[in-house]
């Protein structure tokens, strides 16, 4: 009997030394996830979202010519080097530019019976390019036309007048400033005008003259009549003069 169960626990010590591994095994089947694996199945259930993003801007998009092979200026060539270019204007230096008129100033309409602020000189904006938009690169062309009384008036029949059209491409003849003499600013630069070169009616070919505002100071007519007005005083003075040497 003694015998009998000694086998028996012998037996009972086997098989419980070969469950214990199974015992120790067994957990590894319900061991925990990591936290890398569970981002990367939040990750797979997350909707795929389509992120859409700006073009980039284009930087050659205002850029042109610096000059152009008639000798002029473009409105981008002025101001790379705009404080070097405004230095020369305000001192007097006249640059001629090439542009397409953008806008036309019309003076507002003034209704019968009120009272209205008076209206701003005339002035046109032009651009390097026929199709651009807003003011960011184009530039003011002031000081174009001016009054002229009416006793003077037959004296100026006869000179062509400035008229531009929007959208045709100008040369333009003038100043190049910030501020101009007549009340303008702008801090990328204008241009003080003092002559343009016309297109002809029936060709619409730029014409080679330059054509000067009628009244201005600086207008060819009006230069010969302050030289013929300085020789007669002069002549006048000489003879004061030689008058009173005489007597």
């Amino acid at each position: 009997m003694s015998t009998a169960r000694a086998s028996s626990a012998a037996v009972l010590s086997r098989i419980g030394f070969l469950a214990l591994p199974l015992l120790l095994v067994a957990p590894g089947c319900d061991k925990e996830e990591k936290p890398a694996d569970l981002e990367e199945k939040k990750e797979a259930a997350a909707p795929k979202i389509k992120v859409e993003l700006p073009p980039s801007p284009d930087f050659d998009e205002g850029k042109v010519d610096l000059t152009y092979p008639d000798g002029s200026v473009s409105i981008y060539g002025l101001r790379t080097e705009i404080d070097e270019n405004v230095k020369k204007g305000d001192a007097g230096t006249e640059v001629m530019v090439k542009g397409y008129v953008q806008e036309i100033y019309v003076a507002p309409e003034c209704p019968e019976g009120e009272i209205c602020p008076p209206p701003k000189q005339p002035h046109v904006w032009i651009t390097d390019k026929p199709d651009q938009l807003g003011k960011k690169r184009a530039m003011m062309v002031v000081n174009y036309r001016f009054s002229i009384p009416e006793w003077d008036a037959k004296r100026w029949k006869e000179q062509p007048d400035v008229i531009f059209e929007k959208g045709k491409q100008y040369s333009f003849k003038g100043k190049f400033k910030r501020f101009s003499d007549t009340g303008f600013a702008f801090d990328r630069g204008l241009l003080e005008f003092v002559a343009y070169k016309a297109h002809d009616p029936e060709t619409g070919a730029e014409l080679d003259a330059w054509v000067y505002p009628p009244g201005a100071p600086w207008h060819p007519l009006e230069v010969q009549r302050q030289d013929e007005e300085n020789a007669e005083l002069a002549a006048k003075a000489k003879a004061a003069l030689e008058k009173k040497k005489g007597g």
